[in-house]
């Protein structure tokens, strides 16, 4: 019998989808060229236990440069100088918030490089994803399409165990260029070690820009949630990036 050959072209359009084509995208995206940002960063926590709530909140601003040399983070000195004030306090009182050092310890340089070059985490992230849903929603009034997704993480064995229920869903937006302009994505879990139950979750939203061959994430917030062990917590985080 002979084979059509409309098959292979017919196999191929069933197969494609915006997931497909968002990664196609997003590999084209080497961010080679050198980038500068003013990042803020704020964030606000509460540890709630048998005794009153401790909230501490705090934010700092930085500069932040990527390039042939790599990352560089410069702090403004007064930032630096109000760190070692609340160190010094500390001393005299143990139970004295510190959230500029905080806020310090919250930025970390992994985190920053992938914000001013985002692709390569973002195709990370979609690597075991599955398509729920595609269709046609505006964001922030752009047009854009929306793909619902299904993800499934790799988590060492170490924790897997412990895991009894484990959701992971996201959502991306993805512009007329073919480039994500959001990402979402939302965690919930619940699980027990030595006869104690836990909980917790975490939500996250990213906001995109192109610039030059880069993905730079200009703003990230995210939300933990977990309470176990007669404590729970919860944090609140948010990253901004401006181009300069």
């Amino acid at each position: 019998m002979r084979r059509s050959i409309l098959l292979p072209f017919i196999a191929l359009t069933l197969s494609a989808n915006g997931l497909d084509d968002l990664r196609t995208a997003l590999q084209k995206l080497q961010g080679a060229e050198p980038v500068k940002a003013r990042l803020d960063h704020s964030f606000w926590r509460q540890i709630t236990d048998d005794k009153k709530p401790i909230v501490s909140q705090g934010k700092i601003s930085a500069q932040v440069e990527d390039g042939p040399q790599g990352l560089k983070v410069t702090w403004a000195r007064a930032t630096l100088q109000q760190a070692e004030r609340e160190l010094a306090a500390l001393e005299r009182e143990p139970d004295r918030p510190t959230p500029t050092r905080t806020a310090l310890r919250n930025v970390d340089p992994l985190e920053a490089s992938e914000s001013l070059n985002h692709a390569e985490a973002l195709l990370r992230n979609l690597a075991q994803a599955q398509v729920q849903e595609e269709k046609a929603e505006p964001w922030q009034g752009r047009p854009a399409k929306l793909l619902v997704l299904k993800l499934t993480p790799k988590i060492p064995e170490s924790q897997r165990k412990y895991l009894k229920e484990l959701n992971v869903d996201a959502k991306v937006w993805i512009g007329a260029d073919g480039l994500p302009l959001a990402f979402s994505s939302s965690v919930a879990y619940k699980g027990s070690r030595m006869f104690i139950r836990f909980e917790g979750g975490t939500t996250q939203e990213l906001q995109f820009i192109r610039v030059g061959n880069r993905l730079v994430v200009t703003r990230a917030t995210s939300e933990d949630r977990n309470a176990g062990f007669g404590a729970s917590s919860q944090t609140k985080k948010t990253t901004s990036l401006s181009v300069l």
